[in-house]
């Protein structure tokens, strides 16, 4: 038998969104499929298409007496729920895919193309998600909280550096209630009690004068962690660390502290992000062992400059490194 045609027009689109943001407020009561179909001013049949659609896209929706509700634990992320919550410069738009192949290639694409500063692009999987040094990025559909965020700072090139810093320290104020110290590990790996549950991967566009935009990926482990043999830290999610909650209400949170941090760096200056890596700053007076252009630096970890860079004191004395890549944390 044919699947019915389905209606994609923009008020066809609309009514379907409000369809699926009803049910997922609801978190697990049934919704009425005749309060929907009045409220939406359309006939119950339309409503039940709207939901048969909303499953065809992977939503688990059950229907029983009293409505519709969402099946088990499901925790989609609805962008009309997201938006009203969100504060400047980061208010949106937020787009969610149900599947796609790297939100920072997807974000990258519309910010070559215009895209105003605050639009999220995020998905529920990553076909082909990526961390720094082009590592793949490893989620489950569902588990994790995954999104792009585009950023225009009226910035020279030289202060590029502090961008990845505020995005992980907002990350990190964002993750209230967790029952281990909050840590970010240089440059940008977010840590609770020494096991990472999120990554940022930060791209940028610039000429000799002004950064033209800037897209920072954010990865959460929430629901669960990757099994990742080789991985620099070992990993961890949200509910291990007692800091899970919906994934709608993380990337609120999230957003609205990354735009606090973002304003102030703006306002006045890098001092407030640099205090506040200080505080957090995982490698601080550690040995550590770095890989730089196939060499090796070795001393000891003393901090961050205005400019990101991570001071080392070596046995030569101290450098500030702008790249390379923390191998080793210990004697």
């Amino acid at each position: 038998m044919d699947r019915p045609r389905e209606d994609s027009s923009p008020a066809a689109r609309e009514r379907r969104e409000r369809v699926r943001a009803a049910i997922v407020a609801a978190a697990g009561s049934r919704v009425s499929g005749e309060a929907l179909a009045h409220e939406l001013g359309c006939s119950r049949a339309a409503v039940h298409r709207h939901v048969e659609a909303l499953r065809r896209e992977g939503l688990p929706i059950a229907t029983g007496p009293g409505g519709y509700r969402l099946e088990g634990d499901a925790d989609p992320v609805v962008p009309s729920l997201v938006e009203p919550r969100l504060v400047a410069p980061l208010a949106g738009p937020v787009v969610w895919h149900p599947t796609v192949g790297s939100t920072n290639d997807e974000a990258t694409r519309l910010a070559r193309g215009g895209a105003e500063e605050g639009l999220v692009v995020g998905a529920e999987h990553q076909s082909a998600g990526r961390g720094r040094r082009g590592r793949p990025w490893m989620d489950r559909p569902g588990d994790a909280l995954m999104f792009s965020l585009v950023l225009r700072p009226p910035l020279p090139p030289v202060d590029a550096g502090i961008l990845p810093m505020l995005v992980a320290v907002g990350v990190s104020d964002a993750l209230t209630g967790a029952t281990a110290p909050v840590e970010i590990a240089w440059p940008n790996d977010v840590l609770v009690g020494g096991r990472k549950v999120a990554g940022i991967l930060l791209e940028l566009s610039a000429d000799q004068e002004r950064i033209a935009w800037a897209v920072a990926g954010v990865g959460v482990n929430v629901r669960s962690a990757p099994d990742i043999p080789d991985a620099r830290w070992t990993p961890g999610c949200l509910a291990e660390a007692g800091a899970a909650r919906p994934r709608g209400d993380l990337l609120v949170d999230v957003l609205r502290a990354i735009a606090a941090r973002y304003r102030s760096l703006l306002a006045e200056g890098p001092g407030g992000v640099l205090d506040a890596f200080a505080a957090r700053d995982h490698l601080a007076g550690k040995p550590v062992t770095l890989a730089l252009d196939g060499r090796e630096v070795r001393g000891i970890a003393s901090g961050i400059d205005a400019l990101g860079r991570l001071r080392v004191t070596t046995h030569a004395g101290e450098r500030r490194l702008a790249a390379g890549e923390v191998v080793r944390v210990g004697a």
